[in-house]
């Protein structure tokens, strides 16, 4: 008799799902004045954004988010359910959906943003006791977070994932404070460089080996902390290495570090060591800042392909 095909991981994911609008310039960009560009708009939102390459690894996702009852809320709905999404998220028929409006240059990279999250706050810890929310949490093997929901919310949560995994998302510098409560038991953070130095309260002129020792110091035994396309620090216990990733010609690089995050705890669940778990998701965030549409058919096996052209990790010599 042939074994039962594995179950494929399910994971519970919490916090932003918004519409994205960006302002791309088509010249370098120049401060002060009017650009030419082109503006566009897409579902996004950092849990969102990490749902969907989970999605791409045929992860089932049960997602909590918040929106209104306005034309962009019914678009984040309609999105979640043709993705298959179980969508355990609350709707306030009376309030307007949050929503992300970024400025990137002609290279694709933000100069700009400015977020609209007020709604998110009302994701307080009760509205995670109602009864399908409950089931759904029950269902997962790991959690996803993000730094939009609040600090009693985190911890909630914290609390109802036992010793399942979790990960965050750290959002931005405004926000990543919320996270500190819960960062000695995360499983891992995922950071930007400018998040980092704020979790911290260190500059952003802060080397990220010395960011990676002031985390550990504060309780993170497992992070990462990427830098815009430049080398990715990957922090284990005492262990940071430094992995140089794909060199790709963005079209968007709005959701990198979601992706990563994402697929790094896919590859976490599949028991895979964590440096590898991290490269694994360096090479799908690549995927995901190079592709007019994501995920792409077959994201696992692009993802292994990337991989394998991919330099090994190296150490960095403190020099502090």
């Amino acid at each position: 008799m042939n074994p039962a095909p594995a179950r494929s991981p399910a994971i519970f994911v919490a916090g932003a799902a918004h519409i994205d609008r960006r302002a791309k310039a088509d010249v370098p960009f120049v401060a002060g004045a009017s650009n030419p560009g082109h503006l566009f708009d897409v579902p996004g939102g950092a849990a969102f954004n990490a749902a969907v390459a989970l999605h791409g690894l045929g992860c089932h996702v049960a997602f909590h988010g918040a929106r209104g009852g306005d034309a962009d809320g019914q678009r984040i709905a309609r999105a979640l359910a043709e993705l298959g999404f179980d969508d355990v998220s609350v709707t306030w028929l009376d309030r307007r959906t949050p929503n992300y409006t970024a400025v990137l240059d002609d290279r694709s990279e933000l100069v700009a943003g400015i977020a609209d999250m007020a709604l998110y706050d009302r994701l307080v810890p009760r509205v995670f006791t109602r009864v399908h929310v409950r089931k759904a949490l029950a269902r997962c093997d790991a959690l996803l977070v993000d730094a939009n929901l609040p600090p009693a919310t985190l911890s909630a949560l914290m609390a109802a994932a036992g010793q399942r995994p979790i990960i965050a998302i750290g959002v931005s510098p405004a926000k990543v404070s919320r996270l500190t409560a819960i960062l000695p038991v995360l499983t891992a953070v995922f950071l930007s460089r400018a998040e980092a130095a704020s979790l911290v309260e260190a500059t952003a002129a802060t080397s990220p080996l010395l960011l990676a020792e002031l985390l550990a110091e504060i309780g993170v035994s497992r992070a990462v902390i990427t830098d815009g396309p430049r080398d990715v620090a990957i922090i284990e216990g005492d262990t940071v290495l430094f992995q140089q990733p794909p060199t790709v010609v963005p079209r968007d690089v709005t959701g990198a570090g979601d992706t990563l995050a994402a697929v790094a705890l896919a590859g976490h669940l599949a028991r895979h060591p964590w440096i590898e778990c991290v490269r694994r998701g360096i090479a799908a965030s690549s995927l995901r800042v190079a592709a007019e549409t994501f995920p792409p058919p077959e994201m696992a096996r692009l993802v292994d392909e990337c991989l394998a052209g991919m330099p090994a990790p190296r150490q960095q010599e403190r020099t502090f």
